[in-house]
């Protein structure tokens, strides 16, 4: 390697670096998909510059992708660089070889992933690296992204899934002038094969309820969505009654994790202690029917000191039990709205770093929208083998419930 290179590679790895600690330790688990998100977004940026480029030059047609490594201190960056057929077409948001990259280059990379997409923060930084392109062709590649997000959002769906793990992340969005509290109510589904998706996103103002979980199940239903066999949640105010008003022969599966949590919250702590060693018990019951005794025998243990609580959970057990009519090995996920917390924790990383909140609920959704683009192409890239496994005897399930039954239209 000669001195040049050497210096090139020096300072380059100091500048990735820094903004990458700025943002998260070595440690922290967000540091790979922050890489991912950096890849995705590299690809979506340059395959907008070459359509630019396209419109200028009509004599000129695209040929095609080549894959490149960009290497950084955390690992290379896979990137798949557009071309086009005279050869004449090179990104400007690629360093050029050898150039020294600088925190202008990485912050550019880091503000469209921790930044929230500000318009002007982004436009700036695109100004600051002197691309040669107007106002107009700069907004037109940040508007291509949103274009993604209205499609995707639009998409039509599968009539028949296996689940739907849903959940709502509250945070505070700017709106106007004013920062205001808003739930982004998230649609995990999980098809007929196994494999995982967003089946929607939807941003409301104001706090979690009933009318806004209505608009978007009927949201889903237009969009193709007819059958379901198990539906999981939280045990959100009003969801009980809209899940079964929607998908009236789907199972709905109240998350048992959050029960565990909240038997902490209620109860003593060696009372919740004792509640929860027998609830994990019951988790491996034979039966559904064995499953829903065994918990209504525990609440009634801890009625006379915890009576309106229990009368509560005992209402509810046939919805925290319901996991149990599938499989062993298939309980683990449907019991739990986890895979979508999962998601929230890496939004909310973002929400945090970006000031304490979005500034604008298009930010909020194309970050959410990111997620998923990355998700896609790493864990959610094939079906989850141990469902995939039973796709039989969950296609059995699901013809007994449905079979001659009326379907949503």
């Amino acid at each position: 390697m000669d001195k040049n290179t050497y210096y090139y590679e020096t300072v380059k790895n100091m500048a990735v670096e820094k903004v990458l600690n700025q943002y998260c330790s070595d440690s922290d688990p967000s540091r790979p998909a922050l890489k991912k998100l950096l890849e995705d977004l590299l690809d979506w940026f340059m395959l907008s510059e070459r359509q630019i480029y396209l419109l200028k030059n009509e004599n000129d047609k695209g040929n095609g992708f080549y894959d490149r490594k960009l290497g950084t201190p955390m690992g290379n960056l896979d990137i798949s660089v557009p071309r086009t057929r005279t050869g004449d077409f090179r990104p400007h948001i690629l360093p050029e070889p050898y150039k020294r990259v600088d925190e202008s280059y990485t912050d550019l990379l880091m503000s469209l992933v921790v930044n929230g997409y500000s318009e002007s923060s982004l436009l700036n930084t695109l100004k600051s690296l002197n691309l040669p392109y107007s106002d107009d062709e700069l907004n037109k590649i940040k508007d291509d992204l949103k274009s993604e997000l209205d499609l995707f959002k639009q998409r039509e769906l599968p009539e028949s899934v296996f689940a739907l793990l849903i959940d709502a992340y509250h945070c505070e969005i700017k709106d106007g002038s004013k920062v205001k509290k808003a739930a982004c109510y998230i649609i995990l589904g999980v098809d007929m094969e196994g494999k995982k998706d967003i089946f929607g996103l939807y941003t409301f103002f104001g706090k979690e309820n009933r009318a806004d979980w209505n608009k978007v199940f009927q949201d889903l239903i237009n969009r193709g969505l007819k059958r379901v066999l198990v539906v999981v949640s939280d045990d959100f105010p009003g969801i009980i009654e809209t899940v079964k008003a929607v998908y009236p022969y789907a199972d709905h599966q109240l998350c048992f994790v959050h029960l565990q949590r909240n038997i902490r919250k209620y109860m003593t702590k060696a009372d919740a202690a004792e509640f929860n060693k027998e609830l994990d018990k019951i988790k491996f019951a034979s039966s559904f029917d064995e499953a829903v005794q065994k918990f209504y025998d525990l609440c009634s243990k801890f009625k006379s000191k915890y009576s309106r609580y229990m009368n509560i959970l005992m209402e509810k057990a046939e919805h925290y039990m319901a996991f149990i009519k599938y499989p062993e090995s298939l309980r683990k996920h449907v019991y739990t709205t986890n895979s979508v917390e999962s998601i929230n924790s890496l939004v909310e990383k973002i929400r945090i770093r970006s000031g304490g909140y979005f500034n604008s609920v298009e930010v909020l959704e194309i970050n959410i929208y990111l997620q998923r683009e990355n998700l896609r192409r790493t864990k959610w890239k094939k079906a989850v083998p141990m469902i995939n496994a039973h796709i039989y005897e969950i296609q059995q399930i699901f013809q007994l419930r449905y079979f001659n039954q009326t379907q949503n239209s």
